[in-house]
Order: structure tokens, then C-alpha cells, then sequence
């Protein structure tokens, strides 16, 4: 048999060829898997395991949870408390609450099976077991109907329910149904069930939202109205429990972070049922475990003490936002660009209704005017009830009156607040401020939150003393057109007097006073860090003063009124659409003057990070260390940053692990190392508590959480993911605004009030990196709806002032207050410019003007307008992606602004990571992630197939060519 042709049978070349091919797509695959996707993998499969020595413990950070168990009760029993403080009571009429001893209730509304606990995405919850509402009612006490659970339950008799949150790559829906059951079937056997359950009905409304979308403003039943009001099914239901005439009492329970239209409650906007409902109270999204408070409120063991953080309103068409959301009501083009009549794959939003949104708008164009203020709004900002009564009085009215009000001078204004009532309770104390205002001058809201307090637990006939201090710059107002002709753009306390509002909300004085400031001033510098405040978006603040763009102002509110875009104001110049793919030009650094800094630096003995320990940011030491870095490893920092930093073993550099958040420890990618954390409540919730100590109690909880992290955990039976790291970097929290109630992701920020936001943000960051956690407070900026944002990135325009006062302003608070270490840019862009590559945004705002010392990520980067070099210029540290790497071929050891910026970015991360929780533990080693195993095992299947394949090939090919031998020799010898 010759060799020759046994390799030109048939099987033997399409082996050849196939197990060449399978051999080349092994290896690419393998290659691509280990090295260009290996960080994305990690996110979902879990990294490699860190070998620690135990004998050789870095810095420790006390807790009182011990292991993963009791941490994670620990933030169950602090989510509970705040659920207790944050749900609101709206409504409470006819002595409908609390409900009577050993009451018994019916629970109406499809969703009552199916409770909405926070958001999708990045709020969404790891593993969770969530406690359900008939846990809460039957560990109050209360009975409940269970046939009527039992008709919900079943699918064939109530129907599917709603649907499953859409999709993180779907963009969202242009509708989406409520799930709710209709009233035709409930059958005489359904309702007959009710007279043994009377003393209430319970009726739940919910609604989702989510990551990466944004709620519907088309209703799913009914084109002209949207999804945040009541849709046919859910009016009907009211109607049949208000009218059947079987309950006592008939209460709605708001289970949403997004609010719904609650006109139906005052206004007489369906007589048939609205003054038949005695009670609301705002549930809100719980976390896995909040709506254990639930019961306690309804059975008065707790009484409740929550107020609201957005203004409940109604006619949403009405709202000047409105206006200008989402897809603007026009499918999924209705904000694109036009060129020559065409859309482009470009989006934009502007913020037409300039400082004028949510109360700052309500209050400011009702105040004179009660009528038109009662037709539109339903609940004010900072509204809220309790099961007892409260008086509060200004104790030292006399002493501020007589006190002059100035720029630099911290003042506090002192409540005393006294239990009129009955039962015990806890009472919020609100201070707003009215601003001197011109016509024709700087924009001004008629009031602004100044601060706020929140009483202890006060028995009846108690009183109790709060305090509230103000900084006058939070009181300031930024001129962004020198309106006032003084030729000075920036924050201005301008001269005359101010008014200040001891409340109960935002509507509702209890008592005022006045300070007079005679002479204004112009905070020309920052008053924390004394660097030169200029106004950076000129150029943004200019676009929302062209005649195709409305900017809402006070002296002409109806002439003025924001306007929906319309294809003549979207249209655009190709110019202009190019301009978009232009780098930040506002860098003003010319780095072609600077020499290379030092790389490559070998020390006698090297240099590591536990030596940097403590050490200040501008100390030589971080130069010697830094100089000892290649430009590989600078390079491998600022791009491995996908849920985690990479280690530089030879510098003593750890792998370190990151959680999503803001509503937990959170897996988002499905990360195995992130287990065992407690699902918190929306971040609305905590907010709604106005008590900054429960704020720092959620902080405490997350930071003990992060300490044990992934941690071998001997008393808990041992560790369930693979790192064995404490958990040190937390995508959160949120800061962004409720600028509408249909932002997908309100549910991860606090409030329609930056003020409010940057209190809680403050505090939650405050107490987390006690632990020495980094935060990583999002998304830096105006990122305040979700819809298009990651497509070429959606234009935001916002004129400076509204920018400066609303929506940097939690930002601020969180860096000079909170003292962040992380902040994460967004996928937004202001103006032109995207937001993680804007240096006016990341280096001259955040750090020169606020004095941030620490670390800036991108949000996933995933999109080719979110260029990584540029961001490197801009002042973004880590890049936080799987894919878009900075390529080493961008970059050059030659270049002085290349190295300039990545040693830069790399002493940011290295400062944070030397003053965390990474430090606490001696690594030795690193066992290869898992997966890699998978891989290796695949490559070894894949050839073992071949080999087999060949040899199957093979052996029928010799025994063909055998056969073909022995039929040739017969023929021969016949022949002869």
C-alpha cells in the first residue's frame, strides 16, 4: 500500500482539511477567550483565586457581622428599618388606618402575587428569595383572603400577569401592559369571598422599569394616555371594590418607584370611586425584604414617617418635561437628528424646561396662584402623614432676623417639635428658602430645600429640639448669561432679602423668617478648594437660547412653555452630525513641551503598594513607585477594569472586585464571586426617610458586607464563589435626578432634589468607605433617562445654570461632603462632547474646581463613540470594558502625553487601591480562573475528536486501498 494513495482518498483530505480548519478555530477561539474576552468572561464566570497569606493580615476594618450569614441579616433587618421610615402615608381618612386588631383583609390586584422589588439591570437582585406581601400581613397579624391570592395565582382564572422587564438589549417597549385582571373575571364564587374579609380592601398598583429604558408614554390600552395612570382594568377594579359595598374601608398601595398619576385621589376626576378611598400609602420598590414593614404600618405597630422626595402630580402632558423625553412620543426616531429630511442614528434630549422642573416649577408658577396649583398637583414635594400630630415652632427666629446673611457663614436654625397626638411618632422638619428675584433677571425657583431634620421617636406630649444648619452657597444661583448685567457669570448671592420656610413640604409653611444680605457676592472661586469657577458648557448654554429651542423662563411661563421637537427643530447639518465625531478639543494641556516620565525604574528593592499605604497623594513616594512601572502594566490597569482591577504581582498591585449597585452587592454580569448580599431597597425609599442616620446604617450594612466580601468563611460553611476577596470597589451610588417620572432607572436615585440626593449620597458614601470600600458615585452627568443613551451617545442639552444647580450639584456633595473616592462617567454626552471623555467635565470640574482625589471609570463601554484614548486625555482612570481595550498601538513609550496620562490614571487607582480593603490581606498567588479549565478541556475534546476523526478516516482509507490492492492483484492475475 502506497502512502501516496492513502492521502488522496476522499476521507483522508476532508480529515486533512477539517482538523486543520477545527485545530485553527480552537486555537483562534481559545486565543480570543483567554486574552481579548478574558475580562468579559471573568464578569460572568468569576476570576482567577487569590492565595492569601493568613499568617500576614494587612490593615482591618472593625464589623460587627462575622460571617456572610450574619451580614447578610444585618442589611435585612437595616432594609426593614428604612422601609419602615421611607413608605409614605398619602392618604388617611375615615379612621381607615391602622387597621383594628386582628384584622381581616382582601388583597386586590394581579401584581399582589408578583410585587415589584427594584429595578432591572444594575439594580436588579442576585439570588434573592423576596419576602412576599401575604409574609408581611400574616406576621402582623392580619388575615388575608386566600381565595382570592389563589385567583391570582392561577393563570387560567385571572390571566399571565404583566411581562417580564424588557430586555437590557431591546431598547425597551413602546408600550407595556399592566397584567391586570379584568373585572369580568371575578365570578360570583371570587366575590362571595369577600364578606369574611371586609375590615379593608388592599388594592396594589405597580409598575416596572429598568436599565436601558425607559417607561412607556403610550398606555397599552388606550393611545391617548400613557402607562404611568390607571389603565381600564385597574379603574374598573377600583370601581368594582369601591362599589361593591362589602369592605369598611378601601386603601391603594402604590408599589412602584415610578410615580402613577394619583389625580384619582383628590380630584374629581371620577366621582364614581375617588372619595370612596380612605387610604395610599407609597410602597415603593422594597428590596428583598422591605415589605416586611409593610404590615407593621398597616397594623400601627409603626407609625409611618416617610415624605415624599418628587412631587406627585397630575396631567403629566402638563409637566414641562414632557415635553422633551425619551423618543418624544414618536416611536423610536421621535429624537434623532435630521439630515436633508432623513433621521440619523443620533440622538438628543434638550432641557427646555431650564431650573424649572418638579417642585422648583410647581411651586414656583402656583404660588400666586392656588387654584392652578391645586388642578395639577396631587402631593407636594416633601408631603407626608403620620397616625399622630405634630406642632413645630422656630425657636431662635429672633437671633437669625437679626443676623446678617453672608456668603461664607454657616447658620442653623433650630425647630422644636412637640407631639400633639396620641400615639408615639416621628415628625421631618423641612427649611426652604426664597431667593430675592427681578424680572428679567437670573432664573430663580420661588423655593428651593435648604436642608431638613427628622425628629427621634417622640411620645405624645414630648417635644424634641432639631437643628438644621445651612451653607449659603447651596443657596446661591449660577448666572450662566449674566442676566443681571453685572458682567460675572457664576454662582451669585445676589443683595436683598431672603425668606426662609420652616414647613411641612414644600407647599405648607409652619412659620418664616427673614435675613437681609445687603451687599451680593459673586463666588468667583470655589469656596472649598479657592480654584476659579469658569463656566465650561458655553457653547450648550448657547444652543438652549436659539430660536429653535425654548428656555423656560419665570417672567413668561405660558409664552415660554417648553415644546415638543418637531422635524424642522431636529434637523441639522451634516457639519454638524461630523463635529460629533470629533475629539475633546477643551483639553488645554500641551504635552509636546513635557519630557517622558520614568518607566521601567529598578530599584535594589522593589517597591510595593503596602508601602503606599496611608501615604498622601502628592507625597515622592508615589513618584518612586510610579517611576518603577512599565508602560504595559499602566496600560493593563487603566483597561482591565471590567468588575474588577488586574494585579501587577511584582509591585505588590492585588486583584481587587467590584460590585454593581446602587441597591446592593450586586452579580450584574453573574460574577460568582458576588453572592450572599442582601437586596436593599430603591434608593427612592431611602431618601423618602429623610433620616441621614438610616442612610449611614445602609452604609454600615453594605460595608460589612463588602469586608467579608468572598472570604473563606469557615462558620458559614465556606466560600461559594472562587476569588476569595473582599469585595472593594461599589458602582454606586446614584446620583442622577428624577427629572421625569418615566426615567427607567429612578429606582437607583434618590430624588427630583439635588440637595436631598447629595445629603443621602453623602452619607451612604461616607460610612461604606469606612470600610474601605471605594464608591463609585454614577452617572456623572445628566444622565436622567435611558432611552438612546448608548446609541452613538444621546446629545443632552441643558443651559449651565439648570446643569451647575440641579444635576452636578449631588455630584459636588458626594465629592466634598461624601469624599468619594470613584466616581463613574456616564454614556451620555453634554453638547457634542461624551461625558467619560470630556476633560472640561472630568479634570477642570470634578478636580481642579470640587478637589476630587480618586479614580474615574467609564460607564460599559461598549459603544465606538466612547473612544478610550480620548477618555485617557479627559481624566477617566479605569475602562471599564471586556472588548474596547486601549490598544498598544494607540499608545507609545515615546509619546510624553501618553505616558503623562496613563501614569496619571494609574496613580489615581494605585492612591484608592493602597487606602482599601484590598490591602487587608498578604497574596501570594493567583489560581487561573476556572473557566480556563473549560477551555483547556475543550481544546484537549476538540483534539481528541480529531485524532479520533483521522484515525477513523484513516483506517477505512487502508482498508479501501487494501481492498482496491487485492481486487487489482486478482484482476492481474486472471489476466495472465
Amino acid at each position: 500500500m502506497k502512502i501516496q494513495n492513502l492521502i488522496k482518498r476522499k476521507r483522508v483530505i476532508i480529515w486533512g482539511v477539517g482538523a486543520v480548519v477545527l485545530l485553527a478555530l480552537g486555537i483562534t477561539a481559545s486565543n480570543l477567550a483567554l486574552n481579548n474576552f478574558s475580562d468579559l468572561i471573568d464578569g460572568v464566570f468569576g476570576g482567577k483565586t487569590a492565595i492569601v497569606d493568613e499568617t500576614d493580615p494587612g490593615p482591618t476594618y472593625e464589623h460587627d457581622a462575622k460571617t456572610k450569614a450574619q451580614a447578610l441579616k444585618q442589611g435585612n433587618d437595616t432594609t426593614e428599618a428604612i422601609c419602615e421610615e421611607g413608605m409614605v402615608l398619602l392618604k388617611n381618612e375615615n379612621n381607615a388606618l391602622p387597621l383594628k386588631a386582628h384584622a381581616k383583609v382582601s388583597v386586590f390586584g394581579k401584581n399582589s402575587i408578583n410585587l415589584v422589588y427594584g429595578g432591572s439591570g444594575s439594580a436588579a437582585p442576585g439570588e434573592t428569595d423576596p419576602k412576599t406581601l401575604f409574609d408581611s400581613l400574616k406576621a402582623a397579624g392580619i388575615s388575608y383572603n386566600d381565595k382570592l391570592v389563589k385567583f391570582y395565582e392561577s393563570k387560567d382564572k385571572s390571566g399571565s400577569g404583566r411581562p417580564a422587564n424588557p430586555s437590557m438589549d431591546s431598547g425597551g417597549a413602546n408600550t407595556l401592559p399592566t397584567g391586570e385582571t379584568p373585572v369580568s373575571a371575578y365570578t360570583q364564587d371570587i366575590q362571595d369571598s369577600y364578606k369574611n374579609y371586609s375590615d379593608a380592601a388592599l388594592i396594589v398598583l405597580s409598575r416596572i422599569a429598568g436599565e436601558n429604558w425607559d417607561l412607556p408614554r403610550v398606555a397599552d390600552d388606550d393611545a391617548n394616555k400613557h402607562y404611568l395612570q390607571l389603565d381600564k382594568n385597574e379603574s374598573d377594579l377600583i370601581k368594582h371594590v369601591c362599589n361593591s359595598g362589602k369592605f369598611d374601608h378601601v386603601i391603594i398601595l402604590f408599589n412602584t418607584s415610578n410615580n402613577i398619576d394619583s389625580g384619582f385621589l383628590k380630584l374629581p376626576s371620577d366621582p364614581d370611586y375617588n372619595d370612596k378611598i380612605d387610604a395610599a400609602i407609597m410602597v415603593g420598590s422594597p428590596g428583598g425584604n422591605g415589605i416586611m414593614a409593610l404590615g407593621r404600618i398597616l397594623n400601627g405597630t409603626v407609625n409611618p414617617s416617610g415624605h415624599t422626595v418628587d412631587t406627585l402630580y397630575t396631567h403629566y402632558e402638563e409637566d414641562p418635561t414632557w415635553q422633551n423625553f425619551g423618543n418624544n412620543r414618536n416611536g423610536r426616531v421621535g429624537d434623532s437628528y435630521m439630515v436633508d429630511g432623513k433621521e440619523k442614528v443620533h440622538y438628543f434630549v434638550e432641557y427646555e424646561e431650564n431650573i424649572y422642573m418638579g417642585y422648583r416649577y410647581y411651586e414656583t408658577r402656583g404660588y400666586n396662584d392656588e387654584s392652578w396649583y391645586n388642578s395639577h398637583v396631587t402631593y407636594p414635594f416633601g408631603f407626608g402623614l403620620s397616625y399622630t400630630t405634630f406642632s413645630q415652632s422656630l425657636v431662635n427666629k429672633t437671633e437669625l432676623e437679626s443676623a446678617a446673611l453672608t456668603h461664607n457663614t454657616d447658620f442653623t436654625v433650630k425647630v422644636k417639635v412637640t407631639n400633639t397626638g396620641t400615639v408615639a411618632g416621628k415628625q421631618v422638619v423641612q427649611l426652604y428658602a426664597t431667593a430675592p428675584y427681578t424680572n428679567g433677571g437670573i432664573e430663580k425657583a420661588y423655593k428651593v430645600l435648604a436642608g431638613f431634620a427628622k425628629t427621634g421617636m417622640l411620645e405624645p406630649g414630648a417635644e424634641e429640639e432639631v437643628e438644621i444648619t445651612v451653607n449659603p452657597y447651596y443657596l446661591a444661583s449660577y448666572d450662566s448669561r449674566d442676566k443681571n448685567e453685572n458682567g460675572f457669570k457664576g454662582y451669585e448671592l445676589e443683595a436683598g432679602d431672603y425668606v426662609f420656610h420652616v414647613a411641612t413640604d414644600a407647599h405648607t409653611d409652619v412659620e418664616t423668617f427673614t435675613m437681609n444680605m445687603a451687599t451680593g457676592y459673586q463666588y468667583a472661586n470655589d469656596p472649598v478648594t479657592n480654584y476659579p469657577v469658569v463656566s465650561q458648557f458655553e457653547e450648550v448654554t448657547a444652543h438652549m437660547g436659539t430660536e429653535k429651542v425654548q428656555n423656560t423662563s419665570r417672567d413668561d411661563f405660558a409664552g415660554t412653555f417648553p415644546t415638543m421637537p418637531t422635524p424642522e427643530t431636529r434637523a441639522v447639518t451634516q457639519e454638524f452630525i461630523d463635529q460629533l465625531r470629533v475629539r475633546d478639543p477643551k483639553n488645554p494641556n500641551d504635552y509636546s513641551t513635557q519630557a517622558v516620565p520614568t518607566m521601567n525604574a529598578r530599584y535594589e528593592e522593589t517597591m510595593v503598594l503596602k508601602e503606599l499605604i496611608g501615604v498622601p497623594y502628592d507625597d515622592a513616594k508615589w513618584d518612586r513607585f510610579l517611576d518603577q512601572m512599565s508602560l504595559t502594566e499602566m496600560l493593563d490597569l487603566f483597561n482591565k477594569a471590567m468588575y474588577s482591577t488586574t494585579d501587577i504581582k511584582r509591585l505588590g498591585i492585588p486583584r481587587t472586585t467590584s460590585a454593581d449597585g446602587p441597591t446592593g452587592i450586586v452579580a450584574f454580569m453573574g460574577d460568582p464571586s458576588v453572592y450572599g448580599t442582601c437586596y436593599y431597597c430603591s434608593e427612592c425609599l431611602v431618601a423618602q426617610t429623610y433620616n441621614i442616620k438610616l442612610a449611614e446604617a445602609e452604609g454600615k450594612s453594605i460595608g460589612e458586607e463588602c469586608v467579608i466580601g468572598d472570604t473563606l468563611d469557615k462558620a458559614n460553611g465556606g466560600r461559594k464563589g472562587n476569588s476569595n476577596l473582599p469585595y472593594t470597589g461599589w458602582y454606586a451610588t446614584g446620583v442622577n435626578i428624577h427629572r421625569s417620572p418615566f426615567g427607567g432607572r429612578n429606582t437607583e436615585y434618590y430624588s427630583e432634589d439635588p440637595l436631598l440626593s447629595g445629603k443621602f449620597a453623602s452619607a451612604v458614601v461616607n460610612k461604606v468607605q469606612q470600610y474601605g470600600v471605594y464608591t463609585t458615585v454614577k452617572h456623572f452627568a445628566m444622565n436622567d433617562q435611558e432611552t438612546h443613551r448608548s446609541t452613538q451617545g444621546q446629545n443632552y442639552w441643558c443651559d449651565e445654570q439648570a446643569m451647575r444647580e440641579i444635576y452636578l450639584k449631588p455630584f459636588e456633595m458626594a465629592v466634598k461632603e461624601g469624599k468619594t473616592k470613584g466616581i463613574m462617567s456616564a454614556f451620555t454626552r453634554i453638547g457634542q462632547q461624551w461625558t467619560g471623555g470630556d476633560y472640561r467635565l472630568l479634570t477642570t470640574i470634578l478636580r481642579d474646581e470640587w478637589g476630587f482625589v480618586g479614580t474615574v471609570i467609564c460607564d460599559f463601554h461598549t459603544s465606538t463613540y466612547m473612544d478610550s484614548k480620548q477618555m485617557l486625555y479627559a481624566g477617566g482612570d479605569l475602562n471599564l470594558t471586556g472588548t474596547q481595550y486601549l490598544g498598544s498601538s494607540e499608545v507609545s513609550a515615546t509619546n510624553a502625553g501618553d505616558v503623562i496620562c496613563l501614569r496619571r490614571a494609574a496613580h489615581n487607582t494605585l492612591y484608592v487601591l493602597a487606602n482599601s480593603n484590598a490591602m487587608s490581606a498578604n497574596i501570594l498567588g493567583y489560581i487561573e480562573a476556572p473557566w480556563h479549565k473549560w477551555i483547556y478541556l475543550l481544546d484537549g475534546g476538540l483534539a481528541l475528536i480529531g485524532l479520533a476523526w483521522g484515525a477513523a478516516a484513516i483506517t477505512t482509507a487502508i482498508v479501501a486501498e487494501n481492498k482496491k490492492e487485492k481486487e487489482g492483484a486478482s484482476t492481474e492475475a486472471a489476466a495472465e
